[in-house]
């Protein structure tokens, strides 16, 4: 079982493998020109995810985002992205990144926009199954009410877990079809795992609100580490709490954003909700992979698709 959250090798974080310095760069061209990576002609890692700009093209001296390379700020006695290596392809250690929040964004909307079917339907989907769930939840019957309830939890585990799996595979270069976000692997894992944060966070809002932000912010990712890496739910927390903080200004930004483009979708009405939910989602697993790195979810996963 991969392990993750804590410092393990030669003190990198979330090193499930602990295969040492990086000695590729994780990082494309996914639109505008700019690299996400440090300098250098290594070959990344991916497939295009939108026509001719890709995850993995080879890079020719140029520099990353901003005009600096990524991974310099400090993460123990490593740059997280300097010194954070993960299983690539063909097993070797890809570097990671830091986040831009409007590039996240921006991202997430070229994918939607290259591949919006099936991300329109299953987000259809999720509506009419909670709107189901929710009708049954209100009967006047206290068992079928109860009954309900249940099925209401049931309906946003899965969805969570469908959403997130069509997400990796998009931001891998693998263009999902309907039918791909629909197979689980680890759900038991994940059911934990998302009722544990449920849990902390609950608890967090208990005590004044703000500590449940917190709370829930840092183990975002939890359900991310799941589904990805099959980490168990305690790895995973530990992992979504380590790899958030490692570049937490970002991630709150992008946060902030997506809340945003969300609450534009909600004035936009149902339909608008049917583009904001997957752009913002896109955006958010964009941030985790540039943050994490990439793993072997998309190659064990298109294998059998």
């Amino acid at each position: 079982m991969t392990t993750g959250g804590t410092p393990s090798g030669d003190g990198i974080p979330n090193d499930p493998n602990a295969t040492g310095s990086a000695q590729q760069n994780w990082r494309g061209q996914p639109y505008g020109g700019q690299q996400y990576g440090e300098q250098g002609n290594a070959q990344g890692f991916g497939q295009e995810p939108y026509p001719g700009q890709g995850y993995g093209q080879e890079g020719h001296g140029q520099q990353g985002y901003g005009g600096q390379d990524f991974g310099h700020q400090p993460y123990g006695d490593h740059g997280y992205g300097a010194g954070y290596p993960q299983s690539g392809q063909g097993g070797g250690p890809v570097m990671t990144g830091r986040v831009s929040a409007t590039d996240a964004i921006g991202a997430g909307w070229q994918m939607f926009k290259n591949n919006p079917l099936p991300w329109v339907l299953v987000t259809l989907a999720m509506f009419l199954a909670n709107g189901v769930a929710s009708s049954i939840s209100n009967s006047q019957s206290a068992s079928v009410a109860f009954l309900g309830s249940i099925l209401a939890i049931a309906v946003s585990f899965l969805f969570q877990a469908f959403i997130i799996r069509g997400a990796l595979l998009e931001v891998d270069g693998h263009k999902p079809e309907i039918g791909d976000f629909f197979k689980l692997q680890n759900f038991g894992a994940f059911v934990i795992a998302a009722i544990l944060v449920a849990i902390a966070t609950s608890v967090g809002m208990i005590l004044l609100i703000i500590p449940g932000i917190v709370i829930a912010f840092f183990l975002y990712w939890t359900l991310h580490f799941v589904v990805d890496r099959n980490m168990t739910a305690i790895d995973a927390m530990k992992s979504s709490v380590n790899a958030i903080k490692s570049d937490a200004g970002n991630l709150f930004a992008l946060a902030v954003l997506n809340i945003l483009v969300v609450v534009a979708g909600f004035l936009a009405l149902f339909v608008g909700l049917l583009i904001a939910i997957p752009v913002a989602t896109l955006a958010s697993v964009f941030a985790y992979r540039t943050i994490t790195g990439p793993s072997e979810f998309s190659r064990m996963a298109t294998s059998t698709v």
